[in-house]
């Protein structure tokens, strides 16, 4: 009786675990149109596929996910469409690296955050230099070729159903007169609220600037070709909409664009903050 009850169990449990199975891989996998490729999914082309392979090669994948979840944590690595990563996005990835452990940001969308490639080798280079409290290693040992194709894998990593930003090269070479048409006519929101715009700039300069622009915001060298802007010297040649535009798109050789991480709120009051910093932290 009790070899009968205990074989009863473990069919029991392999039926179990056969359904089980079925319900969460199987039928999936007969879902073509749940994994299939759409406008969205990343396009690699056989540069970006060569810094795939160096990413696996140098193990990034064990401190960086490729899964933004639902979850509040994961909000800030959302793609442009405030979306979690879905099945469609790993349609052209084989293998798929979701990675296991998040010690560095999650990097499925990182190229619609960071869509510079001399941003990322200057990063991967030296990353202390854009953050001090960084833990990431340093890859300048790896040849200027593989970081070109790694910094390529990196911002191909993107929601290719939305155009990416359009950077200038270096915000410094410009200009008022370079201020595009549908940004000189924006009011500030902020307009007589100095007190209302630092209670929100000023958390966002802590957490976002000061890696870069220093602890005085006066600017430090981050790589040979690139130094970052000392925004009191901004906060006098440039104008709100003219800052509050740099904020929003940033540049190829040096600032990302904040458009897809910050709201216009809060570019707005990071604008008012530079603009006034003098009186701000005299």
């Amino acid at each position: 009786m009790l070899h009968r009850n205990a074989a009863l169990v473990a069919l029991g449990a392999f039926l179990l675990l056969s359904f089980a199975i079925a319900v969460t891989v199987a039928l999936p996998l007969m879902q073509e149109e749940l994994y299939a490729a759409d406008e969205a999914t990343p396009q690699y082309s056989e540069l970006a596929l060569k810094g795939k392979q160096i990413y696996q090669r140098e193990g990034c994948f064990y401190c960086h996910t490729q899964q933004v979840r639902t979850i509040p944590n994961d909000a800030a690595f959302q793609g442009p469409n405030k979306r979690p990563s879905r099945p469609s996005d790993y349609a052209n990835d084989n293998p798929v690296l979701l990675g296991t452990e998040r010690t560095g940001p999650d990097l499925k969308f990182v190229g619609d955050r960071l869509p510079s490639k001399d941003w990322h080798i200057g990063h991967l280079k030296n990353p202390r230099a854009y953050d001090p409290r960084s833990i990431m290693p340093s890859y300048a040992h790896l040849p200027e070729e593989e970081l070109e194709a790694l910094a390529e894998y990196l911002v191909s990593l993107r929601d290719w159903s939305v155009k990416p930003l359009q950077q200038p090269e270096r915000l410094a070479d410009l200009t008022e007169a370079d201020l595009p048409e549908e940004f000189r006519s924006l009011q500030n929101p902020f307009a007589g609220d100095l007190q209302g715009a630092v209670a929100i700039a000023e958390p966002i300069i802590a957490q976002s600037c000061v890696a870069c622009h220093g602890p005085d915001l006066r600017g430090k060298q981050l790589t040979e070709k690139v130094r970052s802007a000392d925004l009191y010297e901004r906060s006098q040649a440039r104008s709100e909409q003219f800052l509050y535009w740099a904020i929003t798109v940033g540049s190829k050789l040096g600032m990302p664009g904040w458009e897809r991480s910050l709201s216009e709120e809060q570019r707005w009051a990071l604008a008012t903050y530079i603009k006034n910093i003098q009186q701000i932290r005299p």
